[in-house]
């Protein structure tokens, strides 16, 4: 199942985990126990791909406090410490990022669009990267290669993602 996207990523250093976060239930009242590096990794590496750093869904925030996906079930922990890791709303961390559709996606949400909330697309028949330019509210202007651009919904009218992170090419690999 594709998850919510929420309000946006926490992004988090490997090494800034030590034994493991401190999960609450509310903001500082009730904790409710911890998640490790190894954890947060395994629960997002599918969505935002390998690497140094661990990607947490925040669905909410209270000042310092952000209400995070904490496993596979959906359920949810507030975690402090905005200071001290990277957090960003969906439209500050999708732009210039590479992404490309889920899988799972549904076919009809693989569209190309001329506009936002234009009523006919142009289906797309693969799920290659492209990168994205802007991001206006459930809709991103993305870049397929140098001469194609256009529109795409990168999350569902019920606010589950469509897309997700792809590596970018190492030298290597070009």
């Amino acid at each position: 199942m594709r998850p919510y996207s929420g309000i946006g990523v926490l992004q988090i250093t490997g090494d800034s985990f030590g034994d493991g976060l401190l999960l609450y239930e509310e903001p500082g009242l009730v904790r409710c126990g911890t998640l490790t590096a190894a954890a947060a990794h395994q629960l997002t590496a599918w969505l935002f791909g390998p690497g140094e750093e661990v990607h947490l869904l925040v669905t909410a925030r209270k000042g310092e406090w952000l209400l995070i996906e904490r496993d596979d079930a959906g359920r949810q922990a507030w975690l402090h410490g905005l200071r001290r890791w990277n957090y960003a709303t969906w439209e500050q961390f999708l732009k210039g990022k590479q992404i490309s559709f889920l899988r799972n996606a549904p076919r009809q949400q693989l569209q190309v669009y001329p506009y936002p909330e234009a009523a006919n697309g142009t289906p797309l028949l693969s799920y290659e990267p492209m990168k994205v330019i802007m991001v206006q509210g459930d809709w991103s202007y993305v870049l397929f290669d140098r001469f194609n651009a256009g529109w795409i919904r990168w999350r569902d009218h019920d606010g589950r993602l469509l897309v997700g992170l792809t590596p970018s090419p190492t030298p290597e690999s070009r």
